[in-house]
């Protein structure tokens, strides 16, 4: 598919991802023109597209991510990794410090919208995404279409979450590829339960007070 690079990689230029996904230069044009791949130009006129976006790209649109080419170290210990995508800061927040109680070895990062998460995804290869459904731009549901449809992330786990608790929204959110869907607000020990199950990690040995996220 693509030649293997010496050393990480920050910026590609259009001929090099046309080369990766094996299409034409101009296709790849015809991406950053609509909106699907970011990039930018360069003083001579040249667009150039950052690592990061390319694979933001690579995992929304179902490419699969080759590592080599980015050249990304890949021996590196392995760490939990948890994703919280919502557009609503004080969510993130809120389940950002849950997640450290559960357990603050864990490796926490958060993404605002969609693109951005698929950018986070493609990049820090999460263990488990924790998903609000209902954003502007990508939603929750496009979003985790896209993680099953791709080789590289099909194996993540998915903890939808949505503000209707309605049997309709959680069946959607199951069909589009969910492991699990809670409706807000979500009770912590039901949080700490299924987080845990999702990850394969034992069952806490004491209960935890009831509280909602």
């Amino acid at each position: 598919m693509a030649k293997i690079q010496s050393k990480a990689r920050r910026f590609f230029t259009t001929s090099e991802v046309a080369r990766y996904c094996e299409v034409s230069n101009d296709g790849v044009l015809k991406w950053i023109k609509s909106g699907k791949l970011q990039a930018f130009a360069t003083p001579g006129g040249h667009y150039r597209i950052s690592a990061e976006n390319f694979r933001g790209f690579l995992t929304l649109y179902a490419f699969p991510i080759q590592e080599s080419f980015f050249g990304t170290a890949t021996d590196s210990p392995r760490v939990t990794r948890v994703l919280i995508v919502d557009d609503e800061p004080d969510q993130r927040e809120i389940l950002m410090r849950r997640l450290r109680e559960i357990d603050p070895t864990w490796v926490l990062d958060e993404a605002g919208d969609g693109y951005e998460a698929g950018i986070k995804i493609g990049t820090i290869r999460p263990d488990l995404v924790v998903l609000d459904l209902m954003m502007p731009g990508v939603d929750g549901l496009s979003l985790c279409r896209s993680i099953r449809a791709n080789p590289d992330t099909r194996s993540m786990r998915v903890l939808a979450v949505t503000g209707d608790p309605g049997e309709q929204a959680r069946a959607r959110a199951l069909q589009a590829g969910a492991d699990l869907c809670l409706a807000k607000p979500i009770d912590f020990a039901r949080l700490r339960h299924e987080v845990l199950r999702l990850l394969g990690r034992p069952a806490p040995r004491r209960a935890q007070p009831q509280q909602r996220v």
